[in-house]
């Protein structure tokens, strides 16, 4: 190991800082060296008392290459004094002293071993990646030592090249220990453009080529997806054209680890490697031989939402943190080149870090793990980010779904212990449990192997069924994984179910409907009925209340049932995309997966066929998926539908009429002005709040908007009255009052002000405004022909300031009606002059 490394300049205080206290942060640019030199360095300590030292890497790649670069500097083969431990494959042995795992390997032997006794050190490697496991192994961590290392503290080392310090800090109770230097300098150029998330791919591409010509070297490009890597590897190869150098190759999760392994290996010269390669390269891997690093400045990054369980990507902008890992790849083995189609203004303008996983995952498999570890509640445990509300309830949903947790404490059910002993997500639990119930082990852990290391076709149908029959070698169809991956996972799977202690039973089904059946008792809420087709696109309804969507020409487009098992999108799309699907019998699922399927008796309001509906449903979480006409109908139930629909609709649903109307506002009118009586609230949220008190007794057999228009809404309000208010209402708020005609007119309660309207002859001789309650009444005066004449508050002021206007200009067009010089002497009447003289 070159000495020259800027690391060596911190190792001395990191050897102290270890020595005086049990816990140290390390802040070290991209090539200082940290991962490689720091473990060996510190294997001759005092404190590790022959004990190993245990350093984290974020993925099964950079775990076996940075194991593999330990052992090759103490020219030792791996498993002697440095060994591995990933999914599925390892190498240790007695004399390991310091042994590279991921975050997952380190859980599970916490969970084996809360005291970690043969465990001097934990290194957590690129810390700054936030990995859902990391942030868990971490807050593990420091509850077992304190629980159970009071002697011998376990000793923590968080190291990256980009670190949220005081954070950290905060937690650990210790300074940061920080290297600036770089093994090598990078020049930055910035092509200072603006460009749409859309344009970027071919921006980098013209960067991309423009860099193979005027540099030499390899060439690392950072895109945010496969679908970008596709896209530029095409405009790549017809820019390069037959150039023998240039070998491009692709970079990202989902490609076996002896096919990234390959990638990372340094080209053979004359050739040149161009890495396409989406964020799996930011960190702890050094891809030999790159010098130019070319950075879309983009990352994509799966979002869950809570309310649907659903993962949908997004698409983001790189944070500062990113992409100063991302020019730091440029720099490992020699002076490099780092291109950003950005300006360098908006490079300080970039968020600082990403958001940690606990915040933006599925949180189920780390809840099922607090629950093992026996925390009684989620913030029981010190995180350097407490998992969020909304998503950590439900992945305790989804748990006791699955009947792994109990439904009243935090507590694994024995079905949970189980599912927590096999170190999966825990939907892939259950598959391999019921696997093995129904005497179908083989059968899930095959699926379950498809499931987890990825689906091994791109671009195909849909239908899982096929990659079962591939993996079987009963289907010949080119993949972009080779068989035994998957097949060795079979058998590790196996190994593991099997020694579960469960009860099995055998169901009566086609291997066709057991593979469907096994795949909905782990993704029940992805449980979908087909709806219907809308251009090429076959619509579907899931368990979670979610649409998603199929190619028409797909193979499971027609099936009427399915379970939708890899689903996606992107944020603000109405329905999600169904990659991977398996047909299934709902007829055989509801005898077997009896406990998925809740029946309810149901009553709504049909707006379409103005009734009551009664149904028996039958429904898997927010999809029904039968529904059964009752015929005979309960009047409670009627009464309590009809207030739904009620208060659904507003008071609109009602027959309202004038009369009714009217005696509403008269009630109103009596409430503000007649405090002395007890009125009730008869305002339209007054009689929506006590409905049930008013209406409901009418409601017990109205099930049709024809029974309902006939209520008489006016007979109804006046017998809610008690009948001491009815009678005060009849009394002081009448609904007609005399005129010096001595004929009775109705009072307009409806207006702001209560109005009588009255033809002008009948109230010759009143000298003042009527009133009700002490509040006079707004008179609308009205011609012989009915139309108003005048509308006042003040009787007398109109006879002297307003009516002989009015005398002057209708004396002449209803000359056959009186027009007295003095109304008030006059005498009232509805009768024209010849009327009134006989």
């Amino acid at each position: 190991m070159s000495p020259s490394l800027p690391i060596y300049d911190l190792i001395p205080a990191l050897k102290a800082q270890l020595n005086d206290a049990h816990e140290a942060i390390l802040e070290a640019a991209p090539g200082a060296g940290k991962t490689t030199v720091v473990p060996l360095e510190l294997m001759n300590e005092a404190w590790r008392q022959g004990r190993k030292i245990l350093m984290l890497e974020p993925r099964r790649l950079a775990a076996k290459t940075a194991a593999k670069r330990l052992a090759d500097s103490l020219q030792e083969p791996l498993g002697k004094r440095i060994g591995y431990r990933i999914r599925h494959e390892g190498k240790e042995s007695t004399e390991t002293q310091v042994l590279v795992v991921t975050e997952g390997v380190l859980t599970r032997m916490l969970q084996d071993d809360p005291s970690l006794d043969n465990i001097a050190l934990v290194i957590f490697d690129e810390f700054h990646e936030r990995n859902l496991h990391s942030d868990l192994a971490f807050a593990l961590c420091l509850q077992a030592r304190e629980l159970y290392r009071d002697e011998e503290p376990l000793k923590l080392l968080v190291m990256s090249a980009t670190l949220d310090t005081a954070l950290l800090e905060s937690r650990l109770g210790c300074p940061t220990l920080t290297s600036h230097g770089r093994g090598f300098p990078i020049e930055t150029h910035y092509a200072n453009k603006s460009l749409k998330i859309a344009e970027v791919v071919d921006e980098v591409v013209h960067l991309t080529y423009q860099a193979y010509r005027e540099y030499s070297g390899s060439l690392l490009v950072f895109l945010p997806g496969q679908k970008e890597i596709r896209q530029a590897a095409t405009q790549l190869q017809q820019r390069l054209g037959n150039d023998p150098k240039a070998k491009i190759r692709p970079l990202y999760g989902e490609l076996s680890l002896k096919e990234q392994e390959a990638v990372i290996q340094p080209a053979i010269a004359p050739e040149r490697k161009i890495v396409l390669a989406t964020a799996i390269a930011q960190t702890s891997l050094t891809i030999d031989g790159i010098r130019i690093v070319i950075d879309s400045g983009l990352s994509r990054e799966a979002q869950f939402d809570a309310n649907t369980a659903t993962t949908r990507l997004h698409t983001r902008r790189a944070t500062q943190a990113e992409t100063t890992q991302r020019m730091g790849r440029a720099g490992r083995t020699e002076a490099g080149v780092c291109l950003r189609w950005w300006s360098e203004e908006q490079q300080s303008r970039l968020a600082p870090q990403a958001q940690p996983q606990i915040e933006c995952v599925d949180l189920s498999p780390l809840t099922l793990e607090v629950a093992k570890w026996g925390a009684q509640d989620r913030l029981e445990l010190d995180w350097v980010t407490p998992p969020p509300e909304s998503h950590w309830q439900q992945s305790v949903d989804l748990l006791r779904s699955l009947d792994a947790l109990d439904a009243h404490a935090f507590e694994l059910t024995g079905h949970g212990q189980n599912m927590a002993q096999l170190g999966l997500d825990p939907r892939l639990a259950q598959l391999l449990i019921l696997g093995k119930r129904w005497q179908h082990s083989e059968l899930a852990c095959q699926a379950c192997a498809l499931l987890s290391e990825g689906d091994p076709f791109a671009q195909q149908s849909s239908d899982f069924e096929s990659r079962i029959d591939w993996l079987n070698q009963h289907l010949a169809m080119s993949s972009r994984r080779p068989r035994a991956v998957y097949q060795h996972s079979v058998k590790q799977w196996l190994t593991r179910s099997q020694k579960l202690p469960l009860e099995t039973s055998s169901i009566r089904a086609e291997d066709a409907s057991v593979l469907g059946l096994l795949l909905a008792g782990a993704f029940a809420d992805r449980i979908g009925k087909r709806l219907d087709q809308q251009a090429d696109k076959v619509r579907f309804k899931l368990a979670n209340g979610r649409i998603a969507t199929l190619e028409k020409h797909d193979t499971n487009a027609q099936s009427d049932w399915l379970v939708a098992l890899e689903i996606g999108g992107h944020q603000g799309q109405d329905a999600d995309r169904i990659f991977l699907s398996q047909p299934l019998d709902i007829s055989l699922a509801k005898n077997i997966l009896t406990h998925l399927f809740i029946t309810r008796d149901h009553l709504e309001w049909s707006k379409q066929e103005g009734r009551l509906i009664s149904e028996q449903q039958t429904w898997i979480g927010k999809l029904c998926i039968q529904r059964k006409k009752n015929k005979q109908l309960d009047p409670e139930q009627i009464r309590n539908a009809m207030l739904i629909q009620i208060r659904k609709v507003g008071l609109e649903a009602l027959p309202w009429d004038k009369d009714s109307l009217q005696l509403k506002a008269r009630i109103q009118f009596a409430a503000q002005h007649d405090s002395q009586h007890d009125w009730p609230d008869v305002s339209h949220e007054g009689l929506l709040a006590n409905l049930n008190e008013w209406l409901g007794p009418y409601l017990a057999n109205i099930t049709m908007q024809s029974a309902l228009n006939k209520l008489n809404l006016k007979q109804i309000m006046l017998d809610s009255l008690p009948w001491a208010l009815q009678k005060r209402l009849a009394d002081a708020v009448p609904e007609r009052l005399s005129v010096a005609s001595g004929h009775q007119h109705l009072i307009d309660y409806t207006n702001q002000t209560p109005t009588l309207s009255v033809k002008l002859q009948e109230v010759f001789g009143m000298t003042n405004s009527p009133k009700v309650l002490g509040q006079s009444l707004k008179l609308e005066l009205l011609s012989p022909a009915q139309r108003p004449l005048a509308v006042t508050l003040d009787l007398p002021f109109f006879w002297r300031e307003a009516y002989p206007e009015v005398k002057k200009e209708m004396r002449g067009r209803y000359p056959k009606h009186p027009w007295p010089d003095d109304p008030i002497s006059a005498q009232a009447t509805a009768k024209t002059k010849r009327a009134l003289g006989q």
